[in-house]
């Protein structure tokens, strides 16, 4: 849907796509393959390319009464790439035009990587799950979903799974 490409409703009225760069943030979870589903359907109605996105999760151990820190991954190597790679070959299987990447970031920081990647890839929409916190753990980790949904400036979709 580049160029001159129209939506057509039942009633043959025509209208322009309302997405054309759709960022998906995938992570491996029951969540992202939602979200990755959600994006397939709104890709081919609309003729949207897709990038996906992965960032692996940082994390700073050590420091505070430690002499040293050092900043590791949550995940072990080669993960996020497996993730892309699924999300890639799903979208692409359902004909859907999409690339993928990795990358990494501080977890505090995993809202902010999203919107400023999607600003740089010109993305309209970021598709993203729910965060994977509940009780007190939701209160002591930040929700990426509505880091996204508070700081971006294009529209975000919120897709649950229903597991």
């Amino acid at each position: 849907m580049r160029g001159s490409q129209v939506l057509r409703t039942p009633g043959g009225l025509e209208a322009d796509p309302v997405y054309k760069n759709i960022l998906a943030a995938v992570d491996g979870t029951a969540h992202g393959t939602a979200v990755v589903d959600a994006v397939a359907s709104l890709a081919k109605l609309s003729g949207a390319t897709v990038q996906v996105i992965h960032i692996q999760p940082l994390q700073v151990v050590g420091g505070g009464l430690a002499p040293t820190s050092a900043v590791v991954s949550t995940e072990a190597e080669g993960d996020g790439r497996r993730v892309v790679d699924e999300a890639l070959t799903r979208l692409r299987a359902a004909g859907v035009t999409a690339e993928g990447e990795v990358d990494d970031g501080l977890r505090e920081d995993l809202a902010a990587i999203l919107v400023e990647r999607s600003q740089e890839l010109g993305s309209d929409l970021i598709a993203v799950g729910p965060g994977h916190y509940s009780g007190i753990s939701a209160l002591l980790h930040s929700s990426v979903a509505r880091g996204v949904a508070s700081i971006a400036p294009v529209s975000v979709l919120l897709v649950h799974s229903e597991a």
